[in-house]
């Protein structure tokens, strides 16, 4: 969330009245007396809350996934835990801006709470950017840590999208920072000075935004390519390409922020660009959620054992061992079956357990 006062001119009123304060926005009175009520700010709180608490149940999913399976956690792992707490932060700065008045139209905002929220809201923007980067890079390195199918050109490419949705993602949590002269100005916006035009931020934003969305639908499409060619049931197959698939909402998201970026330029967007800080939200709620779709599989997969096991017991007894007629090997019927590729948490094995 980038609150635009910077661009603001300072109110005309000198004793800080009500008046001064609606002069500077530039509307018309008759205009702002019919939008006194239209507060958003509850609607930001409740819905920026409703997607910390549903991307924390995924990585508590993912977490008990590993630990239950006494299996570490990985490098892809940690990323989505910090992309978490990322968000988290995020989401406890837009409370704090909330308080002060975000949501509101900005002729509405006490002007003693302008440069407090500005800053808030350059901590917010900056935390929610990371964590659209971490939970991106998590899946990103859920792709390399498969054993089998990533390797040559394919395996550059990922490091490429790695790399770059991190610098690009960088460069853009930057700006909010440094556009303007002095540089406090950025969230001390009635400081004199100069800042870049808005069009800056938002060319720059929806070029991101657009690049992260492509390379999330490329990664999704990755796995149907190495899974398919894999010695797996049909069902199988599908199961576990879906599961790898998640981030095609991941990218849904990405493009949806591309919408509501132009309202960065707003001269009212304390109101006016919370659809844009719901949505930077939600990339970064469902990429994490998506990210970890492919562990909870281990969840799911292990219903069917515990249902076996609460069967009567003439149905638990074990069938008789038998030869195979292609090989030596004893193989009990009704054992788990080792030679198709399972998950087991950040990676993928064959033939292991």
């Amino acid at each position: 969330m980038n609150t635009s006062f910077a661009n603001f001119p300072v109110p005309i009123s000198a004793n800080g009245s009500d008046a001064g304060r609606r002069n500077f926005t530039g509307f018309p009175a008759f205009w702002l007396a019919s939008r006194q009520d239209d507060d958003l700010g509850q609607t930001t709180r409740v819905s920026v809350w409703i997607l910390v608490a549903a991307s924390l149940l995924f990585i508590l999913m993912r977490i008990y996934c590993k630990l239950a399976r006494h299996r570490m956690l990985h490098a892809d792992d940690h990323f989505a835990i910090a992309a978490w707490l990322a968000l988290l932060g995020s989401a406890i700065c837009t409370n704090v801006a909330v308080d002060l008045g975000y949501g509101k139209h900005v002729w509405q905002i006490p002007r003693e709470h302008i440069n407090e929220m500005s800053l808030v809201g350059q901590i917010s923007v900056t935390l929610a950017i990371c964590s659209q980067s971490w939970s991106k890079s998590s899946f990103a390195i859920t792709l390399l840590m498969i054993s089998d199918g990533i390797h040559g050109k394919t395996r550059i490419f990922i490091w490429f999208a790695i790399v770059s949705m991190n610098l690009l993602f960088g460069v853009s949590a930057m700006l909010f920072w440094v556009g303007c002269t002095p540089v406090e100005k950025a969230w001390h916006p009635f400081t004199k000075g100069t800042c870049w035009g808005p069009n800056v931020i938002i060319t720059y934003g929806i070029f991101t935004s657009a690049y992260s969305g492509i390379l999330d639908l490329v990664l999704a499409i990755i796995p149907w390519k190495i899974i398919m060619g894999l010695q797996m049931q049909t069902k199988e197959k599908f199961g576990v390409a879906l599961a790898m698939s998640m981030g095609v909402f991941a990218a849904a998201s990405a493009f949806i922020k591309c919408s509501s970026l132009p309202e960065l330029g707003g001269r009212d967007f304390p109101h006016d660009g919370v659809t844009l800080v719901i949505w930077g939200s939600a990339e970064a709620a469902v990429t994490i959620m998506a990210a970890s779709v492919p562990m909870l599989r281990m969840l799911v997969r292990s219903v069917k054992p515990s249902q076996r096991r609460h069967r009567p017991s003439q149905n638990r007894s074990r069938r008789p061992l038998v030869e195979t007629a292609a090989s030596s090997k004893r193989v009990y019927y009704n054992r788990p079956r080792t030679d198709l590729v399972t998950m087991t948490g950040s990676t993928w094995t064959s033939g292991t357990r």
